[in-house]
């Protein structure tokens, strides 16, 4: 069975780890490698000096070094992007260190797209392969910086607050919400968002995002008359 069929019949939960190659300062550096993914891909080990010195850390799939977004994507995220558009509730979570490849992963370049552009791109193909039902998409983009949330879509700089409603339902309120339409302007806003969020520069990393992001993606749909 694919890996993805896998683990969408399985646990609503998975936990994989994407195993960072060495960038081209480490390797000029002589860098070395502390990590050692097992042949099944089901768990990992760290070395040092070639040597094992830990016991396995068991997850749902552990990627190695040569394995690409697109394989982490459609192993892991697609199958969560077909459910939303199902009407079920996904999400998709990247955590890590300084520098370990989280945006790389999520957001990519032209050359390597990561996983929300395929993601974005998935979304509209479905619209476009289900013409019995229309569709209304809107997406909101919130960073969390020094625990302050802020709306990355808006011109105003205000710290916005966590509540509840009546049912229950937690939400960040005053958070913009935008219309799209197509790729394209969900692309455009990211990049807007992008723009806003808190960078600087560390040992490890250039340019790194300072923040937490969530950038949310609301499906509506309904049958076509």
């Amino acid at each position: 069975m694919p890996k993805s069929e896998e683990m969408a019949t399985t646990d609503n939960i998975h936990v994989v780890v994407r195993v960072r190659p060495l960038i081209q300062r480490e390797n000029e550096a002589s860098a070395n490698l502390f990590w050692r993914v097992a042949p099944d891909n089901k768990s990992i080990v760290q070395i040092t000096n070639g040597k094992v010195v830990s016991t396995p850390y068991y997850f749902d799939y552990v990627f190695d070094t040569d394995e690409t977004t697109f394989t982490v994507y459609d192993d892991v995220a697609k199958p969560i992007i077909d459910s939303a558009m199902k009407g079920f509730n996904g999400t998709i979570f990247a955590y890590g260190q300084t520098s370990s490849g989280k945006t790389h992963t999520m957001t990519g370049s032209k050359m390597c797209l990561g996983i929300i552009p395929m993601a974005i791109k998935d979304m509209f193909s479905y619209i476009e392969n289900t013409p019995s039902r229309d569709f209304l998409l809107r997406v909101s983009y919130q960073e969390i910086y020094n625990e302050t949330i802020s709306d990355l879509l808006s011109t105003e700089s205000k710290s916005l607050k966590i509540t509840e409603d009546a049912d229950g339902t937690v939400y960040v309120k005053e958070l913009s919400e935008e219309v799209v339409t197509n790729p394209q302007e969900i692309l455009k806003l990211m990049k807007k968002g992008d723009q806003r969020r808190h960078i600087g520069e560390t040992n490890m990393n250039e340019r790194s995002s300072r923040s937490h992001t969530i950038f949310r993606v609301i499906i509506e749909s309904r049958e076509r008359r």
